[in-house]
């Protein structure tokens, strides 16, 4: 999977389904781009897509039942990664400074 493709996945994961114009304007590509990349991941069964419900003009892109089980194994993996590496390369001490700074990091993320 290319970059642009894991993206535009994990955008459609984490906001729903979306337009190939606002995934594309979300992303700072063409839509022609956008499309090309959705087209790889609609014939992976990955993405479908449905009518627009206020524009008949355009298509609502959205994560399949494949393309969700994906992402999650994505995060998974992920989540396993960091969790082995802060159980394995940190001391003890630094586990427990890393803990005390979670409250600090959840403030740079507020909305």
């Amino acid at each position: 999977m290319t970059p642009s493709q894991a993206v535009a996945l994990s955008r459609l994961g984490g906001e729903g389904p979306m337009s190939v114009a606002d995934l594309a304007r979300a992303e700072r590509v063409r839509p022609q781009s956008m499309r090309t990349t959705l087209g790889v991941l609609e014939e992976r069964g990955l993405v479908t897509r449905a009518p627009h419900p206020s524009d008949q003009r355009q298509v609502l892109m959205s994560l399949s039942a494949e393309g969700q089980r994906l992402l999650r194994m994505a995060h998974t993996a992920k989540e396993d990664w960091l969790a082995t590496a802060i159980a394995t390369k940190l001391a003890p001490a630094e586990q427990d400074a890393l803990i005390a700074a979670i409250p600090l990091l959840s403030r740079l993320v507020e909305d």
